[in-house]
């Protein structure tokens, strides 16, 4: 664990880069449980659907944890990965759905 109390950019970037990878994980994992469960109607899983489009964004906002954790004295260098990494992201995500959200779908 000390290497996430060094300030490092990239440390920052390689935290930024797979957390929303493993948060994109667990919330894919829970939106699959409530619909085997019945608790959610199923829906199509490609990679331009919806539900995926609403899956991968709370991925990347996965990223607020750390952004939090490194706002403070001393681990600028790391903040600075982290922020990074998540408005790398998120450009990727807005121009895989770029035609998605504004076609008045």
């Amino acid at each position: 664990m000390d290497i996430l109390k060094r300030n490092s950019l990239p440390i920052g970037l390689g935290i930024g880069l797979l957390f929303p990878i493993f948060g994109f994980c667990v919330v894919y994992g829970i939106f699959d449980i409530m619909v085997s469960s019945g608790l959610m109607d199923s829906a199509a899983l490609g990679l331009k659907s919806k539900r995926m489009r609403t899956i991968t964004l709370i991925g990347i906002c996965s990223n607020i944890y750390w952004v939090r954790r490194y706002n403070q004295r001393f681990t600028d260098q790391t903040l600075r990965g982290v922020v990074i990494a998540t408005m790398l992201w998120a450009v990727a995500w807005f121009a895989l759905y770029y035609s998605d959200l504004y076609t008045g779908e």
